[in-house]
């Protein structure tokens, strides 16, 4: 036998032996590694806050020169509080009277509804009484100056005078006996319906008055915080083309809208639990839900710093609310990042 099998030979036992060490402590490896478990992809979708309510520009409904602005940037504002003003001085005065003018109305209302005072029939019922007596005093005069102008006994001018005379006293007494029952039988329907009428003008000119004195004033429509100022005291204020002279907006209760790639729509669904993250907040995550999910793909608008992603993929927009008031005011338009189990 050569010395080269006699050395292959030799070699054989400890190769078969190596071999059978090897295989049986892979097996003890492979019976001693854990199961491998597979973890929830997670999507991550970039978006920005923003308020629940969109944020309004407020503007003053009626022309004038701003007087004083009451708010700043930042500041919180109620509902209904005061703004800013306009001079006011004309609006007031014109409110003033239409006051003046609902008085003079309601007095007439008054008058026609209650008729003729005690003392206003008697002197009434006086003149009719003097004016009948100069009447029949005037008769008597035509009377004799009839009989004696048949006898030659007065000239014809003198009887014609005495019978114009007593035409004259006739219709006084008839005009003033009619002013008298007039007054006895009090005001007519038709003049209570006139001065109720007038009175009913007047009230809407004070109504309207009020709210032109109202519209020099610009009031929050709800609880908020002032965004943006963009006037100043004395500027001119035309309603020709309304400028803006503050913007508020709701932050009390604020949401994320997500920008959630094409590939991905199909694993979200309304009210599915997620959390947000930002850049300026570390790695605390913001627990949040999703609310509403739109129905239409559009175009990337939330840019990120990965210079790997892509900008012309198709977006769906998802909004998200928050779990409870964040511990921090997040101030609007703030990146984040939307974390979702897919």
């Amino acid at each position: 036998m050569s010395k080269l099998r006699k050395t292959l030979y030799a070699a054989l036992p400890l190769a078969i032996a190596g071999g059978i060490w090897f295989g049986h402590q892979t097996q003890s490896a492979s019976a001693a590694a854990p199961a491998v478990i597979t973890q929830a992809t997670i999507l991550v979708a970039p978006g920005r806050v923003e308020p629940v309510r969109d944020p309004v520009s407020l503007a003053f409904e009626s022309p004038g020169r701003i007087v004083a602005i009451e708010v700043e940037e930042g500041q919180a504002v109620t509902t209904g509080q005061v703004l800013a003003r306009l001079d006011d001085r004309l609006a007031k005065a014109r409110v003033a009277a239409a006051e003046a003018a609902v008085s003079a109305a309601n007095a007439n209302v008054l008058l026609a509804r209650h008729g003729a005072r005690a003392e206003d029939l008697a002197a009434a019922k006086a003149e009719a009484l003097a004016a009948q007596a100069a009447a029949d005093h005037r008769d008597a005069e035509q009377n004799r100056s009839e009989k004696l102008g048949a006898v030659g006994a007065v000239a014809s001018a003198v009887v014609d005078a005495d019978s114009a005379a007593a035409r004259v006293a006739n219709a006084t007494a008839e005009a003033a006996s009619a002013r008298y029952k007039a007054l006895a039988k009090g005001t007519r329907y038709e003049q209570i319906l006139s001065a109720q009428a007038q009175l009913d003008a007047s009230k809407a000119e004070l109504e309207a008055a009020k709210v032109a004195l109202d519209q020099t004033l610009l009031k929050a429509p709800h609880d908020g915080v002032v965004l943006r100022r963009f006037a100043e005291v004395g500027a001119l204020v035309t309603t020709m083309t309304p400028a803006p002279i503050v913007s508020v907006a709701d932050l009390s209760k604020l949401e994320i809208r997500a920008e959630l790639d094409e590939a991905d729509v199909a694993a979200i669904a309304v009210g599915k639990t997620a959390y947000a993250t930002a850049d300026a907040y570390g790695d605390r995550k913001f627990p949040i839900k999703i609310t509403r999910i739109t129905r239409e793909l559009g175009r990337k608008t939330v840019r990120d710093d990965d210079p790997r992603a892509r900008i012309d993929t198709r977006v769906l927009e998802v909004i998200a609310g928050f779990e409870g008031t964040p511990g921090e005011s997040l101030p609007l338009g703030l990146r984040m990042y939307v974390h979702v189990a897919r």
